[in-house]
């Protein structure tokens, strides 16, 4: 009976040491646990901290945009009257003295042709076009009629000038001419969602001489108002520019973006949404790690 009791003491006081052990090896466990976390949390922090410190983005300069580049079409075109005579599309597509000729019916003497083009409305949205652009350089051999430029009108599904700048047509000189004209209004009649616009050149009509005319350059372009950035990122890292302001004595405008700037790059950042003030202004750029860019200009 001693016996049996004296087991029963000695195992109570093995569980007993067992549970301690237990106790302290979680006690350990959770301890590291929480010194890891620490440690790490105490890293990520020093190391943000680090990465603020050094890097090192600045606005270089910054510029407004008043236009597009030049579209040109990208296929030959459709000749309604008249025929051609040489070249192809493609030699109207840049001012170079390359260039397509075409030449009048014979009586009644006329000249109707028309290409497609298209604007990127992806980059310039029609929301923020304020105008087209239509332009032709062309000479030819006969100086006594004019030149008309039109775009079709998508909503009265005909070739027009209503809305444009000048409707009088060009009269041209020897030599090459520099004939433009602006889509001023209904800027929606004249392009379609996906950019797309027909644009046609003809002649003033019928008369005694079967004129040829040489095109160099025929193309639209967007007029804007939008800003052109310049960033610079001198750091080690990539640095992620999350907002844009421009301020000025007046208006305090906040706009959000999302630009990645590479370590070593400088890069341009073009915005047809934001219109710079006039006079003094001050351009600032926000970086996800808190770091502030400004420009002083006007």
């Amino acid at each position: 009976m001693q016996t049996n009791t004296c087991l029963l003491l000695r195992l109570r006081r093995d569980r007993r040491g067992v549970s301690n052990i237990i106790v302290i090896v979680l006690s350990f466990i959770v301890l590291v646990v929480i010194v890891s976390n620490v440690v790490l949390w105490s890293y990520q922090m020093n190391q943000l901290d680090w990465e603020k410190m050094k890097e090192d983005v600045i606005i270089t300069n910054v510029v407004r945009v008043t236009n597009s580049s030049w579209f040109v079409t990208q296929s030959e075109y459709t000749i309604n009257i008249g025929s051609r005579t040489s070249g192809t599309y493609v030699n109207t597509q840049a001012i170079d003295s390359n260039f397509e000729s075409f030449r009048e019916s014979p009586p009644p003497r006329s000249l109707d042709i028309n290409g497609t083009f298209y604007i990127d409305v992806s980059n310039y949205p029609l929301a923020y076009i304020q105008s087209i652009e239509i332009r032709l350089r062309y000479r030819v051999d006969d100086t006594g009629e004019k030149w008309y430029l039109k775009a079709y009108n998508w909503a009265s599904q005909a070739y027009s000038d209503n809305g444009f700048n000048s409707t009088s047509g060009h009269t041209p000189v020897a030599g090459w001419n520099n004939y433009a004209v602006k889509i001023v209004t209904g800027l929606s009649s004249y392009v379609l969602s996906s950019g797309k616009m027909f644009v046609k050149v003809h002649d003033q009509g019928p008369d005694n001489t079967r004129t040829t005319i040489d095109i160099d350059f025929l193309g639209v372009r967007a007029l804007v108002n939008g800003t052109l950035y310049t960033f610079k990122n001198s750091s080690s890292f990539s640095s992620h520019l999350t907002s844009l302001w421009v301020n000025n004595s007046t208006v305090h405008r906040r706009y959000n973006m999302d630009v990645y700037v590479n370590s070593g790059e400088t890069f341009s950042y073009q915005r047809i949404d934001v219109t710079l003030p006039t006079g003094q202004y001050t351009v600032r750029v926000v970086t996800e790690r808190g770091n502030i860019a400004i420009y002083t200009g006007g």
